[in-house]
């Protein structure tokens, strides 16, 4: 499987860049997808993304590498949890993409996600337009099948779009427009077990029609600040689990104010904050998540470099448990399918 080499010193988190015929069972695997010739006619840049998370991702590596025998402290909760292992985490690079060939793009980035969950590891795939987020679920999903024929997967889409058309234009079904779409599309994924959190502004009937018809549910930006964003992410949590053994999460970065990151392609004014994304993550965490990706940062649009610091800490808080090992007596992970102990989820209109 082919990668594009990358410094060491570039890697997520500043963790040991290997081949993926090298990844291990139950190691956290970071790659890219850096790609962003599926999305609109302005507003470029997401093809640097995954590097630019990557370099954002190298001061929060600073924190989680202390070397401490009593581990480091999360300052929220007065848990405590090991400082980050080279053994856990490892970033294969970034797979080959084709700028102008849509379809074997997306062969080579499901391939390359399909490599990695196969030999039993925990993907983290960096986009890349939000349309690079449909290879990944489709590399996850084939790994699943092969090895689990019978388990479904459940879906959790954190954006500020739906993403759900049905053509982003007239004739193109393989767009950063409708990637969840396609996702809904393959065997594996339940589509009434697919959840979104974030959307804000204006949509068309149809892709909300169609999302409400296949029984998934939609949670706005304003959903968020006004119920807060435990009760929505455990809402959407348990939904996307109640018929499935596991849970795709795609984080677009554009549910975020673009007061906070201006660096997306897509800018929202009416978003929710940086603190109200990391709680929501923070909850989902907890899930039994198969496969995650991060997508649409632009760093051309965002002088400031925030925007790959905000997305790499966002990964890392959603990637959490699977990062870093627990040294204390800490609640347990929900991780038990059909757990229906908090309230149940409904769909709006």
């Amino acid at each position: 499987m082919k990668t594009d080499t990358i410094s060491p010193f570039d890697t997520f988190l500043r963790s040991p860049f290997v081949r993926v015929d090298d990844v291990r069972p139950g190691q956290v695997v970071v790659s890219g997808g850096p790609f962003d010739g599926a999305q609109g006619a302005e507003r470029f840049g997401a093809r640097s993304g995954p590097d630019h998370v990557r370099s954002g991702s190298l001061a929060l590596a600073e924190v989680l590498r202390t070397v401490d025998p009593e581990g480091l402290i999360d300052v929220d909760t007065g848990g405590r949890f090991a400082s980050l292992s080279d053994e856990q985490l490892v970033d294969v690079g970034n797979f080959t993409t084709y700028p102008t060939d849509i379809p074997r793009t997306t062969d080579s980035l499901a391939n390359g996600v399909y490599q990695v969950v196969k030999r039993g590891a925990f993907s983290i795939f960096l986009g890349g337009d939000h349309y690079t987020s449909y290879p990944s679920a489709l590399g996850f999903s084939r790994a699943v099948a092969e090895s689990q024929p019978r388990a479904r997967i459940g879906y959790v889409h954190i954006d500020g779009h739906l993403d759900f058309w049905d053509e982003g234009t007239p004739g193109q079904r393989f767009t950063h427009a409708t990637n969840a779409r396609r996702i809904s599309e393959l065997p594996n994924v339940v589509k009434s077990s697919m959840a979104w959190i974030g959307l804000t502004g204006p949509s068309a009937d149809e892709p909300i029609e169609a999302v409400l018809r296949g029984g998934g549910v939609i949670f706005s930006a304003r959903d968020v600040r006004r119920n807060g964003p435990r009760e929505i992410a455990e809402r959407a949590g348990d939904h996307a689990i109640a018929q499935c053994d596991r849970i795709y999460v795609t984080l677009d970065i554009d549910v975020l104010d673009s007061g906070y990151l201006p660096g997306t392609g897509s800018i929202d004014n009416n978003a929710i904050t940086p603190t109200l994304l990391r709680e929501v993550l923070a909850v989902l965490s907890a899930y039994p998540i198969g496969a995650m990706d991060v997508m649409e940062v632009a760093p051309r649009l965002d002088r400031s470099g925030r925007s790959g610091s905000i997305a790499a800490e966002m990964a890392v808080t959603l990637a959490r448990p699977r990062l870093l090992a627990s040294i204390d007596a800490s609640p347990p992970r929900r991780d038990v399918p059909g757990d229906r102990s908090h309230r149940q989820p409904h769909a709006r209109g």
